[in-house]
């Protein structure tokens, strides 16, 4: 039992952070980029049902910029309310980032 108790802990501490970007216009992935705004979004069981407004509008957060990214991630905060619900309360963390080179154009 013990074994198998080192074996799931081992698994659920070396398990990494989902994180996917979304490059909308010219922006490279390479380029620098500087977070703008970042917004919490709930889901209930493993995402599947949306909590809330969850359709967030990128004009809200990054106002007329036309090259910026998007960047969705399960942060280690996400992830453990995750697992101390088991899975009934996902919720991910939606950051936008814009290019350091257009910071001051709005």
């Amino acid at each position: 039992m013990k074994k198998f108790l080192l074996i799931a802990l081992l698994c659920v501490g070396l398990t990494s952070c989902y994180t996917s970007r979304t490059y909308v216009g010219d922006t490279k992935p390479n380029d620098p980029t500087i977070k703008v705004n970042q917004e919490q979004v709930h889901h209930l069981i493993g995402g599947l049902i949306p909590v809330g407004n969850n359709k967030l509008d990128d004009s809200n957060y990054i106002g007329d910029r036309k090259n910026y990214v998007v960047k969705n991630q399960v942060t280690f905060l996400d992830g453990f309310l995750s697992i101390i619900t088991f899975g009934i309360y996902t919720p991910t963390t939606v950051t936008f980032e814009v290019p350091i080179d257009e910071v001051n154009v709005k």
